[in-house]
């Protein structure tokens, strides 16, 4: 799953777009008990965490914690700008034909 956000911080920097990848599902499952396929749907929590993992990724000046940076930055605005389904190709049962995946 691929999650393609405008993160806007209210700093009076421009917003800037920011793709979900591996390591930023990985770490959100990991810290908020998640999984990606629970059926709990995405909130502005989950896409707060990602932001936090991939702002600090980026060399971003980050607090510990993805609650603190939220709370340093309380006017912020995150908001999903496109969702890339996963389009892997998988090999059918007994070595079927090759089909495309979404998700």
């Amino acid at each position: 799953m691929k999650v393609k956000l405008r993160i806007d911080l209210g700093d009076g920097k421009p917003p800037r777009e920011m793709t979900t990848n591996m390591l930023a599902i990985v770490e959100w499952e990991k810290i908020e008990n998640r999984r990606s396929a629970d059926g709990k749907g995405i909130g502005f929590a989950d896409m707060c965490c990602w932001a936090y993992v991939l702002c600090k990724l980026a060399g971003d000046k980050v607090p510990g914690t993805w609650r603190e940076w939220v709370a340093e930055h309380p006017d912020m605005e995150i908001m999903p700008v496109d969702e890339i389904t996963d389009e892997t190709p998988t090999i059918g049962e007994h070595g079927g034909a090759a089909s495309v995946k979404s998700s």
